[in-house]
């Protein structure tokens, strides 16, 4: 695992996985969030300029990745995001980002608690709810590709100097 992110290229590059809405507050506001749906849409379409709602022309900010995998099994999850959602990913990295060097992705959760890091595997894990409880996802795998040992983690400094984690952070992934 890389060293730590302490600061705020994530918001102006490459893909992250973010859970703190403080920092989140800072970038966008609640509806300039666009939903997965939109994203995959976005995508169908080939990127066109004239929908595409990136703020301040460089990061785009997405919700509903953790209710799209809860609503599907693991096995259908897995697959689901590697075949679905890392080519979306992939896609926006290269056409809108220009490689991942000029726009930012950012996919917003709500329950970082349900991640967990698996170091034999150098693997972050999405703990499954609903029917699903005690199995788990191997979510960096999906979402990058096999280069999660590229991700960093994002942490910020609160007001007494007390350092937070508030999310991953992958400089472009192939």
């Amino acid at each position: 695992m890389q060293s730590p992110l302490h600061d705020d290229i994530w918001t102006r590059r490459g893909i992250s996985l973010l859970w703190d809405a403080e920092a989140l507050s800072k970038i966008c506001t609640p509806q300039q969030v666009v939903s997965l749906r939109r994203f995959l849409g976005l995508h169908a379409l080939g990127w066109p300029d004239d929908q595409l709602p990136l703020i301040d022309d460089q990061v785009l900010v997405l919700a509903g990745l953790e209710s799209a995998i809860d609503s599907l099994s693991p096995a259908d999850a897995e697959h689901w995001l590697e075949q679905v959602v890392y080519k979306a990913i992939i896609s926006y990295q290269r056409e809108v980002a220009d490689g991942g060097s000029q726009a930012a992705l950012v996919l917003w959760i709500t329950e970082n608690r349900r991640l967990t890091y698996l170091t034999s595997d150098d693997t972050y894990n999405w703990h499954c709810g609903t029917e699903y409880k005690g199995q788990t996802i191997p979510l960096s795998r999906c979402l990058f590709n096999g280069a999660q040992h590229d991700l960093r983690r994002i942490h910020v400094f609160d007001d007494k100097k007390n350092e937070h984690w508030i999310g991953l952070y992958h400089p472009r992934i192939s």
